[in-house]
């Protein structure tokens, strides 16, 4: 309880509002812009930044400036040459889960990305944003560091590259200095005699911070089979990660088999300087890290590969309308077609998607959570589902938005809502929009999905009465849209 009487908790105060957004048209844009208003935030995804904007008071009652880099072309892009793989900074992490095979060097990357929350939130969040972020239990930065890669960096005043265990100074802390933005991220390609593998060890199977997570590529000799170089990064269990150099020197000159998996698991075990949290004490980090090494380099000693089956994506779509406003406050108007019709109005900077669509177009969009976890707020936008909660408004300008009053047509409902109700697959019902929508997008997407695929697609959708048996029933043996008409 507070001291004083009359004065909120910090719990109970309100947030940072968005007084601006800036959205630049190409990145030399961009950069020059962030030069010039230096106090501006970056922002792709938005899907960590909105959190720590509601969490942070706004002590200074200014509001916060955005620098919007989501809708830039050249920044969504993967690029493969001869020796490397480049991964713009507005990647996401579905892009990369959507492109199996597209690399061997990118496969365990991908992993990592399977990982990362749910698939809405895989829609908007952004590999680059996983790293700026800088928290040691991000999942994709021990991938990237177990591959070697590094970051590059630009600002007005130049470029430069700094390898990835370099980037990161501290818990959440990282080397980028005040105007400078990272623009990609370089992963070089592999060699023929290179295997690699990531895990995750979390309390839960989706949408689980991590416990430990760790990133392993090796080389090998190809006339002795011996290891040549060894790469292990391990995440989650200190302030930041790096590649753990006593494992590497024991692992290099020897040969991967079973005695030598379980010797370099005590090393790994013994090296590190776990964490006690709310997730798991420093003994349980360490004991989990010695057993998940071991069978991780075991695996990788019989030269098996990273898994690469086609999973949920719920829509990703890889286009991205271009703004139409350069610079948005909370005065601007902003229009968007929702489910059919055309919807302007006020509000696009200081407030998200499901705010504006509630106050603005329909109510059947619920706010749970308002953290992106538990998928009441799902919509789609420009066909691919997202959290509505995460999505700052102003990206949502020009864009199409379909909310659960839009999957029916006219009378004819859509065969996930027959489905639903054929199952009786809703008890107190708040929940279900959000899992209409995002079953919709998982159907239209896999007319026939597996129990293990509706799992999957739906993990980002949370139901505390159903006991989810009934939902996964509904939406095994749909008929698709044409069938049913």
């Amino acid at each position: 309880m507070s001291s004083e009487v009359g004065r909120l908790h910090e719990s109970q105060q309100l947030g940072t509002h968005i007084a601006e957004i800036l959205r630049p048209s190409t990145w030399s844009e961009a950069v020059e812009l962030y030069d010039a208003s230096p106090n501006a935030v970056p922002v792709a995804g938005a899907t960590d930044l909105l959190l720590d904007l509601s969490r942070t008071p706004d002590t200074q009652g200014s509001g916060a400036i955005l620098l919007d880099l989501w809708g830039l072309p050249d920044c969504s892009q993967i690029t493969i040459s001869d020796n490397d793989v480049v991964i713009g900074c507005g990647v996401t992490h579905n892009q990369i889960i959507s492109s199996p095979n597209l690399d061997s060097a990118l496969d365990i990357l991908r992993m990592a990305c399977l990982e990362i929350g749910s698939p809405q939130l895989r829609n908007r969040a952004t590999v680059v944003g996983n790293i700026v972020t800088a928290s040691p239990a991000n999942d994709t930065i021990s991938a990237l560091v177990a591959l070697d890669a590094s970051v590059l960096i630009e600002s007005v005043g130049g470029r430069r590259e700094v390898p990835i265990s370099n980037f990161f100074t501290g818990f959440r802390q990282t080397v980028l200095a005040q105007s400078e933005l990272v623009r990609s991220i370089r992963i070089p390609k592999w060699n023929s005699q290179t295997v690699g593998t990531w895990f995750k060890v979390g309390n839960r199977t989706a949408q689980a911070i991590s416990v430990v997570h760790a990133g392993i590529v090796l080389e090998f000799d190809e006339a002795t089979s011996l290891i040549t170089k060894a790469d292990v990064a391990i995440g989650s269990v200190s302030e930041t990660i790096g590649v753990s150099k006593p494992l590497s020197e024991y692992l290099v000159g020897k040969n991967l088999d079973a005695e030598t998996s379980a010797a370099a698991a005590r090393v790994a075990a013994r090296e590190i300087s776990p964490i006690d949290d709310i997730r798991a004490t420093a003994a349980y980090r360490t004991a989990v890290t010695e057993a998940a090494i071991r069978r991780a380099l075991t695996n990788l000693s019989e030269f098996s590969t990273p898994r690469s089956e086609v999973v949920p994506l719920l829509g990703w779509v890889a286009n991205r309308p271009t703004p139409p406003q350069p610079n948005l406050s909370s005065a601007t108007e902003i229009a968007c077609v929702v489910n059919g019709s055309n919807v302007t109005a006020q509000i696009a900077a200081n407030s998200t998607l499901l705010e504006w669509l509630r106050a603005n177009a329909s109510t059947g969009t619920k706010e749970g959570c308002a953290e992106g976890e538990c998928g009441a707020c799902t919509v789609m936008l420009n066909g691919a589902a997202v959290t509505s909660c995460l999505v700052p408004t102003a990206q949502a300008d020009g864009s199409s938005v379909v909310t659960v009053e839009g999957l029916a047509k006219g009378s004819d409902l859509h065969p996930v809502q027959q489905g639903f109700l054929d199952q009786f697959a809703v008890q107190c019902g708040f929940c279900t929009p959000g899992f209409l929508v995002a079953a919709a997008a998982l159907c239209d997407e896999n007319n026939s999905p597996s129990a293990d695929e509706i799992r999957v697609g739906l993990s980002g959708n949370l139901c505390r009465c159903t006991g989810y048996y009934s939902i996964i029933e509904a939406l095994s043996g749909l008929p698709t849209r044409q069938d049913s008409s």
